[in-house]
């Protein structure tokens, strides 16, 4: 072969959307020689997802970015969802969620995107854009990818693992011959990016139906709305017919009753929503994340959230495995715990948006009283909050043992206020933003001098065996305490939320991952017990993974 360059790296991920940036930056965050190609030679100018979720942000919180997401986007409550004409709407009320983002984030994917790509900046690592894998060659301890240029030339890159966060046409897929199960769904949906005369709270996700079809608006920051529409009586047309604005205008003001006058349209489409998934999520040193991996319907914003979500999944797994912090096998959790997460939220996402494209009248009304009668409950209202804020996703499927407490091994943690001395309130999810698994002891301030011994034995203990790959900390319900005397940071539950919310009790010992999911939970301070089950998690200090 001809110009051919020969390069290495650590990881090289294929796809510059918000899915490669987001497991980039996890990379490289934690030292890891990344590289990022996009056969692309600019951004999408389209915001094809625009709902970041309460689970997202959390994600996006232990990486240091929430901030900067929140500050450009503006938070919808809720959802609205109107299965008739007139009447009150049912709303999905997010407002009380246990977390710091009880609500939908309303945010255009170029500007997440934008976030996302100056991080990467920040930590010094290019989009390659104009950069196609043309092939690639698994072998034991390398995966060799094959990248051409604008110019045609060539390059080699032997990468210790590849990620495919390339779309759902990716490339990656293809080359490792992976499936792409299921089917597009039946339903055309009309979608449009305009402006929109109507009288919306601006903060609102609105749903509305009628029997001639669905309609919801997502306004923007500014003035424009997005309206996705599927319109009974215009099914007939294909996917690549152009949509004219005259068409949803006569499909919106049919569906809601109402004159919404649209304007200026900067997108119009028709699209067929898919249904697919690869049956697994690795193969060997590659990777599959976001679309690549699943596709389904817009219904309730899942896409792209779930992409970044496996971003984050992985990216701290392979960063250890890469250090030796963590054993090898770690990295089979990463289909463990995602795929099962992708299907069920395919299934969800499918049975939602067969809901809103009922044409049977008493099927309709049925869903109708349903609605009304059962999704109002509260018990209902929280768990359908929970479970399109993500905020409900665990993986309990992949863990053994129920743990201490009220949490389990595989489930969410919480964010909790804490306090130390000579320093500002922290938070949590700000400790775990330090590389490494937490390792947290909880101690009651009256049972502390009789076990300090125990305490200071175990965080030696575990400094010495696993290093940076576990940090300790000690968690006291109150007082003071100088971190010279246990030789861990020490840190106060001000406001009882450790032990309230996370099941803490004098002695419990709890083993926090990098993505705010619990490990294990043991009680008592014995280094030997913590040992055993830190054992098949992080790597001792210095092993190879």
């Amino acid at each position: 072969m001809t110009n051919v360059e020969e390069g290495m790296c650590e990881v090289l991920v294929v796809g510059a959307g918000p899915v490669g940036l987001m497991a980039a930056g996890e990379l490289a965050r934690r030292g890891v020689a990344v590289r990022v190609i996009d056969r692309r030679r600019t951004r999408d100018s389209l915001s094809k997802a625009l709902v970041v979720h309460a689970r997202t942000l959390e994600i996006m919180d232990l990486a240091g970015l929430a901030d900067e997401f929140v500050k450009h986007g503006y938070p919808a409550p809720g959802l609205g969802v109107s299965l008739q004409r007139t009447g009150r709407p049912v709303s999905v009320n997010m407002r009380d969620l246990d977390t710091r983002f009880p609500y939908m984030l309303v945010l255009p994917q170029r500007r997440t995107e934008e976030i996302l790509a100056g991080h990467l900046a920040d930590l010094d690592v290019p989009i390659e854009r104009g950069v196609e894998l043309v092939d690639l060659a698994p072998g034991p301890d390398h995966v060799a990818a094959t990248l051409r240029g604008e110019d045609g030339r060539e390059e080699r890159v032997r990468a210790r693992y590849l990620i495919g966060a390339d779309g759902s046409h990716s490339s990656v897929r293809r080359l490792v011959g992976l499936p792409f199960d299921g089917r597009q769904l039946d339903t055309l949906v009309l979608i449009g990016d305009v402006k929109a005369d109507v009288d919306l709270v601006r903060s609102r996700v609105t749903n509305m139906a009628s029997s001639r079809g669905f309609v919801a608006l997502l306004p923007f920051l500014g003035e424009y709305v997005r309206v996705f529409a599927v319109d009974f009586e215009r099914q007939d047309h294909a996917r690549g017919d152009a949509l004219t604005l005259e068409e949803l205008q006569d499909t919106v003001n049919a569906i809601t009753g109402r004159t919404i006058e649209l304007r200026d349209p900067v997108w119009l489409t028709r699209y067929v929503a898919p249904s697919r998934q690869a049956r697994t999520i690795r193969v060997g040193r590659v990777f599959l994340a976001g679309d690549a991996a699943h596709a389904h319907s817009p219904a309730a914003g899942q896409g792209m959230n779930m992409g970044l979500q496996d971003a984050a999944n992985l990216g701290w797994k392979l960063a250890m495995a890469l250090r030796g912090q963590a054993p090898a096998n770690l990295l089979d959790t990463y289909d463990g715990e995602r795929h099962p997460v992708h299907t069920s939220v395919r299934h969800g996402t499918d049975r939602m948006f067969r809901l809103f494209t009922l044409t049977n009248p008493l099927l309709r009304l049925a869903r109708s009283i349903v609605t009304r009668t059962v999704v109002t409950r509260a018990p209902v209202q929280r768990r359908l909050a929970g479970s399109l804020s993500g905020l409900a996703i665990n993986y309990r499927h992949a863990h053994r043992g129920a743990g201490e407490g009220g949490l389990r091994s595989g489930d969410r943690v919480p964010d909790v206020d804490l306090w130390t001395a000579h320093r500002p309130p922290t938070r949590l999810y700000e400790v775990l933003r330090d590389p490494g698994y937490g390792l947290f002891v909880y101690a009651e301030a009256d049972h502390l001098a009789a076990d300090h011994r125990r305490i200071t034995a175990l965080f030696a203990a575990v400094a010495d065996t696993y290093g940076l790959a576990v940090r300790p900390h000690l968690v006291i319900d109150e007082g003071v305490l100088d971190p010279a005397e246990v030789g861990a940071p020490v840190f106060v539950d001000v406001a009882g939320q450790f032990r309230r919310k996370l099941g803490a009790r004098h002695g419990s010992v709890l083993l926090i991952r990098p993505d705010g999911y619990l490990a294990a939970h043991d009680g008592g301070f014995d280094a030997r017990s913590v040992a055993a089950w830190c054992r098949s998690r992080p790597a001792p200090a210095g092993q190879a993974a």
